[in-house]
């Protein structure tokens, strides 16, 4: 029996699926049965509301030092391509996309050690310059790491800074998939699993809300992407910090690494997602990862966001992701066209 949930980190009257149930479903249930049970869940937690956001991306650098077999987004240092953004270049891009309407702005980059932890701090306070209302969602867990690393301060520290100087809420990048082995193989160089669900715990214990991810379509079975939800799953049990997640599809792009997804798989990622983290309020499937015609379907199959209208994104691109003119219209005709009601929030969901 499925029921309203009064608190997503308790679930109450739900019978909650084990690791090998959802290992057989994802296996073996029927596409379109699948996506039926995940929308009955989806409706009981956000009826036939569709969200979305209207935001920017600003990528402060491409130079990382990770150089993540799976990305065909990074560059070395000096490399031709390679760049690095001022927090004066920052500012100018927030203020342009404030001026265009965007109420959101995300901050990623790449490893690179030779920034100091000030760089990091003036680039959000760069934010918060142009336009103090905008709700800024930086950085990756990744990246506070390495500020705690550079900087020699805890982890603690480096957020509560980041708190301070304008933060609102983190993304839910570097996840990728939770497998020991097969993070070694397609991110060597990144938080291991454990230290990204720790890294997790430390924010939302200072009161961050965060999205999480995880990347699929590549080297992946069914039971390492149930064993990576399971993993999500327990930490939301015991913090409640994660608002979104947010299923990403593998795009092979310039890696040697082969994608192997598809339509259908990508239903059934989203479906079991759904069923899986029932303490999670929402499953967010971006616009420019899904395309707009995929993405009508997804709200149908357990997803209730379509993500933002995030202009000016770079990752995806790189790997061969469409480029499409979204405007707050266009997100609200997808949504419309799903059958459901568009309205607008940030990641924080306010």
């Amino acid at each position: 029996m499925i029921v309203k949930m009064d608190n997503f980190s308790t679930v109450k009257n739900f019978d909650r699926i084990s690791l090998a149930q959802a290992v057989d479903l994802l296996n073996n249930a029927p596409t379109a049965e699948l996506g039926e049970r995940a929308n009955a869940l989806k409706y009981t937690l956000s009826g036939n509301t569709g969200f979305y956001a209207v935001n920017a991306a600003i990528t402060y650098s491409n130079i990382c030092e990770a150089c993540c077999p799976i990305c065909s987004f990074f560059r070395r240092e000096g490399e031709e391509g390679a760049y690095l953004l001022s927090p004066d270049d920052v500012f100018e891009r927030a203020k342009k996309f404030s001026e265009m309407g965007a109420e959101e702005i995300h901050i990623i980059g790449g490893i690179y050690r030779k920034l100091d932890f000030n760089y990091y701090l003036d680039v959000v306070r760069a934010v918060k310059n142009a336009d103090k209302n905008l709700n800024v969602v930086s950085y990756t867990v990744s990246e506070c790491a390495l500020m705690a690393e550079v900087s020699g301060k805890s982890l603690e520290e480096v957020i509560e800074k980041l708190i301070e100087a304008g933060t609102d809420a983190l993304p839910g990048g570097g996840a990728e998939i939770f497998d020991a082995e097969i993070r070694r193989k397609i991110s060597p160089n990144k938080l291991t699993a454990q230290q990204w669900l720790d890294a997790m715990r430390v924010a939302h214990n200072l009161g961050l809300k965060t999205n999480a991810t995880m990347l699929y379509g590549h080297m992946e079975t069914p039971k390492e992407v149930v064993e990576h939800l399971d993993m999500l799953r327990r930490l939301q049990d015991e913090t409640g910090g994660f608002k979104a997640f947010v299923p990403l599809p593998f795009r092979q792009g310039a890696s040697s690494i082969k994608g192997r997804s598809s339509g259908v798989y990508d239903l059934k990622i989203c479906a079991l997602s759904r069923l899986m983290l029932d303490n999670f309020p929402h499953i967010r499937i971006p616009v420019p990862h899904f395309g707009d015609r995929l993405s009508q379907i997804l709200l149908n199959f357990g997803a209730d966001d379509i993500g933002g209208t995030h202009w000016n994104e770079e990752v995806a691109v790189a790997a061969g992701a469409q480029k499409q003119k979204r405007t707050p219209e266009f997100m609200r005709t997808v949504i419309e066209g799903a059958g459901l009601v568009p309205q607008k929030t940030n990641s924080n969901y306010v």
